[in-house]
């Protein structure tokens, strides 16, 4: 089993195989099911070796996909303010909605293979049939 430190809008994410990830805030261009390849590691290894970038790892060796799960919102926060001698009171209602990821992929590729846009590998020897 692989992991990897993904980085997502500069947070860096300790990610293996199925992991759910929670993001702290919406992707509004990413709706459910959406398929997101994620291009940032810093660290990539396992038990028995440690990849580390400077500052990135390079794509061409490893293979990581997500895929949207849903979107969650968290309970309606409402705060109430006021101002002194004043009796107006101002209810100030709040909801974030957060991007829920599952990692379906994580591969490190093997030497000279590299990703063909459909994402099939396409190693040194092959025609790119």
């Amino acid at each position: 089993p692989h992991y990897i430190t993904a980085h997502i809008h500069a947070r860096p994410y300790l990610l293996t195989l199925g992991d759910t990830l929670r993001l702290p805030f919406r992707m509004p261009n990413a709706p459910p099911g959406t398929v997101l390849r994620l291009n940032r590691a810093s660290i990539l290894g396992s038990r028995e070796f440690t990849f580390r970038g400077d500052p990135w790892v390079d794509e061409k060796l490893w293979l990581a996909r997500a895929v949207v799960v849903g979107v969650e919102g968290e309970p309606m926060r409402v705060v109430t303010k006021t101002k002194r001698r004043q009796r107006k009171v101002k209810t100030i209602k709040s909801k974030m909605r957060f991007t829920v990821l599952r990692v379906t992929e994580l591969k490190i590729l093997p030497e000279g293979a590299e990703e063909d846009v459909d994402g099939l590998l396409v190693g040194e020897g092959d025609a790119g049939v």
